[in-house]
């Protein structure tokens, strides 16, 4: 079955077949939102961020042409993923962006940085479906799990990525496909990635690659990124929230808490900061899965949302912190001539993290960035959060670190990926 759907999108021009998404609601339940870009708002923390907020107004009225199973019926028989847009299931209507009955918007409460462009997200779970949330940090999808990301620069539509679920594995597998926009805004058609020329003189936006979006989704067992426990459950999350996926059922089992907060570790600038590694380092590569780009190098980033119930975060509970402060850097690019210190407490001028957060390319002090794809600018407001949260921690008495964890580094796997891990 996969070689077959794999050669359906070979033939129709879509991205590729198998691997992960970005990011689920019965057709009893039609699109009750649309999203706004973020020049919309009035000064609000997602324009800052460059993202999207939720417009509760929106009709989720249908004008396009459905056949009776619910489909637009010029896309029926269509390949998976389809080669356009339209027939993906999205938009009921292209043109008005009506979306499709089922179709729900979400914001997640900590969006992952993409330089800055506003974007917005949709879920769609096949009727009668819930997610399996027995594992709170690798929640499982329904066969027939559709996710939709969509980016623009100053308000205009540039691509909408699709991640579709066709079977449960092991190992899970996904399609899932890139489509760029038309001038007029009136159909994306699939694209194979890179770089694409902005009106205007605006520069240039990149569409990745098949292998780009395989590279941050396999760090997640069922491939879905900014939908998870900890996005939808802490503070600013907005449309299917955790709390709404409870109230709906559409998540089981119930998590015992879908208000979530991060807790302090004794700086007072913590939640902020290891929210954003969270999402933007541990969510997709820094994690313990095995198939995580940066699984080799022993940094685990990613939260534990059973954590987050307001208790203090301290080296012994919190992965990120325990494999961070103090920690010697193992990856060889970051061993010679220096030896650097992942963090080093109080100093954030000699911590690995913050000097790799806070460039883009490699002619800088560490000759490199992170992360390590996907973006070209740094997120200035985020990175000096996380500057100030180093800060603010008591230096180590002795200069150096409690390196209570592990530091084995997996050179074969550094080398097979390209991307060192710290």
């Amino acid at each position: 079955m996969r070689f077959v759907l794999a050669a359906l999108c070979l033939l129709t021009g879509c991205v590729g077949s198998g691997g992960a998404p970005d990011q689920a609601d019965d057709s009893a339940n039609p699109a009750d939102g649309s999203l706004e870009v973020a020049d919309a708002l009035q000064g609000s923390d997602a324009e800052s961020r460059g993202d999207a907020t939720l417009d509760a107004g929106g009709s989720g009225d249908v004008s396009a042409p459905f056949d009776e199973a619910g489909a637009v019926t010029e896309c029926v028989g269509a390949s998976v993923p389809p080669s356009t847009l339209l027939c993906t299931g999205l938009y009921a209507d292209i043109v008005s962006k009506t979306l499709a009955p089922g179709v729900r918007p979400y914001l997640p409460a900590i969006p992952l940085w993409s330089d800055g462009a506003q974007k917005a997200r949709w879920i769609q779970l096949p009727p009668g479906t819930r997610i399996d949330a027995t594992n709170p940090n690798e929640w499982t999808f329904p066969i027939g799990t559709k996710v939709w990301k969509e980016f623009s620069r100053n308000g205009k539509r540039i691509e909408t990525r699709l991640f579709q679920k066709i079977d449960n594995g092991p190992p899970p597998y996904w399609v899932h496909a890139t489509y760029a926009w038309n001038a007029d805004e009136s159909e994306a058609l699939a694209s194979g990635g890179g770089d694409i020329a902005l009106d205007a003189d605006a520069g240039t936006y990149h569409i990745p690659t098949f292998s780009e979006c395989e590279q941050c989704h396999n760090g997640r067992i069922d491939h879905v990124l900014g939908f998870e426990q900890i996005s939808l459950g802490l503070a600013g999350a907005q449309g299917l929230t955790l709390a709404q996926l409870a109230s709906e059922a559409l998540v089981a089992p119930v998590p015992s808490q879908t208000s979530l907060t991060i807790g302090d570790d004794g700086t007072g600038a913590a939640s902020a900061a290891i929210g954003w590694i969270h999402i933007n380092c541990g969510v997709t590569c820094h994690n313990a899965n095995s198939t995580a780009t940066a699984y080799g190098v022993g940094m685990r980033l990613r939260l534990d949302p059973s954590l987050l119930d307001g208790r203090p975060l301290t080296a012994s509970n919190a992965d990120p912190l325990r494999t961070t402060i103090g920690v010697p850097a193992v990856a060889p690019g970051w061993v010679q001539p220096v030896h650097w210190t992942r963090i080093v407490p109080g100093d954030p001028s000699h911590s690995l993290l913050v000097e790799l957060i806070s460039n883009r390319g490699k002619d800088n002090a560490v000759g490199g960035q992170m992360p390590p794809i996907a973006t070209s600018i740094v997120d200035t407001a985020d990175v000096a959060r996380v500057v100030a949260w180093v800060a603010a921690m008591a230096p180590a008495l002795d200069g150096g670190a409690d390196a209570t964890t592990e530091t084995n580094v997996d050179a074969e796997t550094d080398a097979l990926t390209g991307s060192p891990g710290d």
